[in-house]
């Protein structure tokens, strides 16, 4: 990613970062992210397709249900690896951070 996208993108600190993302559920239930989009400070939209999800975890911080992902993306020349978050009560998505 550029660092254009968001400011400190190449520190591990949260960054919070909204976008939309499309993802598969299974018949059980299991999502499995596949690419997501996000708007750049420069109000442009940019889109990555997920190579790898690397780990997935339930999570509740001070009572607030999260599933987690660390997923791999392909940034043209580079491999990202971040986390992303789902809301289970507000059904958004997030990058949490960089890795």
């Amino acid at each position: 990613m550029e660092e254009s996208i968001h400011e400190g993108i190449l520190s591990d600190s949260p960054v919070n970062l909204p976008i939309q993302m499309m993802s598969l559920t299974d018949r059980d239930g299991r999502m499995t992210p596949q690419w997501f989009r996000l708007e750049t400070k420069d109000h442009e939209i940019r889109m990555y397709q997920i190579i790898q999800v690397v780990s997935r975890a339930e999570k509740n911080y001070a009572g607030v249900r999260e599933k987690q992902f660390i997923c791999k993306i392909n940034t043209g020349k580079f491999s990202r690896t971040l986390e992303m978050r789902y809301s289970v009560m507000s059904q958004k998505w997030r990058i949490f951070q960089f890795l």
